[in-house]
């Protein structure tokens, strides 16, 4: 190998080890209760929101949700790229300062370490939250910004009826086959759950697929494939003409899945642009006496 190029593989490769995050110290699940819940159970009309909110600080986050009607009149909301400060003792996440704001039940779960604390996705509901879970997504080598990802599964009642929710946030630069693999542990989950099922969260599904985790290859079908992966597991792919949801590229990153439930209306907010992404809301319905489509 000449020595120009062993000297650029080697800046790369020093480059690539700086830019992987490890494991947090701490992995539990933070929650976050208010004083007085704003309702026992939620209705069977609801709103659900999806967000990648780019490590925004939890009070810019809440004014934005709060300045939108479609957005503040969501019921469950699941966040994405939500960290901690763990440097300050006590402190609590962005998906916690929103809480506190707007009055929600919070669960967090951290994914990967980052330089002041953690990194991890986040639920938020009107309704108490009666459970949380975190499931563990297999671990790819995308040489910037790799670490631990996973899913953060939590239940919330609505009128009565058991709902398992579900926060996602899968990596960037992977091909369709690594994709649907990081799902899978999800998938597999919930076909576990006799409930009806909302999932949420910023799936990664850009324009392009990715040899060696590096290489971008324009391809337009990465949505394609995981809402086929989806289909084959039972779930409803109710948002697949919402339109961009990033900022860059009118590329469709996020997306909302259900099983039990019949989504009526959906859309993007920009969100007061406080993020790369849109913010992605759907409005659904669980039917009368509903169960689970196993």
């Amino acid at each position: 190998m000449p020595m120009a190029r062993r000297h650029a593989a080697v800046v790369f490769l020093l480059f690539a080890a700086c830019t992987s995050n490890g494991i947090p110290k701490d992995k539990s699940i933070e929650s976050t209760f208010p004083k007085q819940p704003r309702a026992a159970g939620l209705a069977r009309q609801l709103r659900v929101a999806t967000f990648n909110i780019h490590m925004e600080p939890g009070e810019k986050i809440a004014r934005a949700l709060q300045s939108d009607p479609a957005l503040r009149a969501a019921d469950i909301i699941f966040l994405q790229e939500v960290e901690r400060d763990e440097r300050v003792p006590g402190a609590c996440t962005g998906a916690c300062a929103i809480g506190k704001e707007l009055g929600f039940h919070v669960v967090y779960a951290p994914g990967h370490s980052v330089k002041k604390g953690s990194h991890g996705v986040a639920i938020l509901s009107r309704a108490p939250i009666t459970s949380a879970q975190v499931i563990e997504l297999p671990y790819f080598n995308v040489h910037v910004n790799s670490g631990r990802r996973i899913a953060l599964a939590a239940t919330v009642d609505v009128d009565g009826t058991p709902v398992t929710v579900y926060a996602v946030h899968l990596d960037n630069r992977l091909s369709v086959r690594d994709r649907r693999a990081q799902m899978i542990p999800v998938l597999i989950h919930a076909a576990r759950q006799d409930t009806p099922i909302i999932m949420g969260g910023d799936f990664n599904t850009s324009h392009f697929t990715w040899l060696f985790h590096l290489i971008p290859i324009p391809t337009t079908t990465q949505d394609n494939y995981l809402e086929e992966l989806m289909r084959a597991h039972g779930f409803d792919t109710p948002v697949t003409e919402s339109g961009p949801t990033h900022i860059a590229l009118a590329m469709r990153l996020d997306a909302l899945y259900t099983r039990g439930f019949q989504t009526t209306n959906f859309a993007v907010s920009d969100a007061q642009r406080v993020s790369d992404h849109l913010a992605l809301w759907a409005q659904m319905q669980l039917p009368p006496l509903a169960t689970a489509a196993l």
